[in-house]
């Protein structure tokens, strides 16, 4: 009861599964950013851990049944912003590993590998090009390999076609709304 959400309100309002979002933004980039994630990603299994007869941390289709099942709550987990990874497809991979199931490439601010909706929209890093450059297509593969879904929310428009191009697996848009009603960058348009 002391936060925005706890165990007692998510049983209370029938909330079986919760995808909890590792976040950080701009700060926490290279030498921080995976560092920072795994924090959070140990917080929700220390959590978890206190809580075994009420919440169980899911990875698999199998496991969100089993969580539903014995009435536990699925703790799923989700990343916001491609800069947590620092640009290191092993640190993808061990991030897949200890249990997110989506990334969203971008947040405000670009990668090295991704441009985000806010620089698409005013000025691009210097020297970067709009949408996915070569690593970027590498991780969305990587993504697609995994299972890992690309989550397309806060990334710019050539972004968002480069990685319809390029991926073989469904893409979502965890948090994005629709362009013709809120015309914000981050929004899609009709034709996304």
């Amino acid at each position: 009861g002391k936060s925005h959400s706890d165990i007692a309100r998510f049983k209370k309002g029938g909330v079986d599964v919760q995808v909890f979002s590792i976040w950080s933004d701009e700060r926490y980039g290279a030498g921080k950013g995976f560092l920072y994630a795994n924090r959070q990603i140990d917080s929700l299994y220390a959590i978890t851990a206190r809580n075994r007869d009420k919440m169980m941390i899911v990875k698999t289709p199998d496991g969100l049944r089993a969580a539903v099942r014995h009435k536990k709550l699925g703790v799923m987990m989700g990343m916001e912003g491609g800069h947590m990874m620092e640009d290191n497809l092993r640190y993808l991979q061990q991030l897949f590993d200890r249990g997110v199931r989506y990334m969203t490439l971008t947040w405000n601010n670009s990668t090295s590998w991704a441009t985000s909706a806010a620089d698409e929209t005013k000025r691009l890093p210097a020297g970067q090009k709009a949408g996915l450059n070569t690593l970027g297509e590498s991780i969305v593969r990587k993504m697609n390999a995994l299972g890992m879904l690309v989550d397309v929310s806060h990334v710019g428009e050539q972004t968002f076609w480069d990685v319809m191009r390029i991926t073989n697996k469904p893409a979502i848009a965890s948090h994005s709304c629709v362009y013709a009603i809120c015309p914000v960058p981050r929004n899609l348009k009709d034709d996304q």
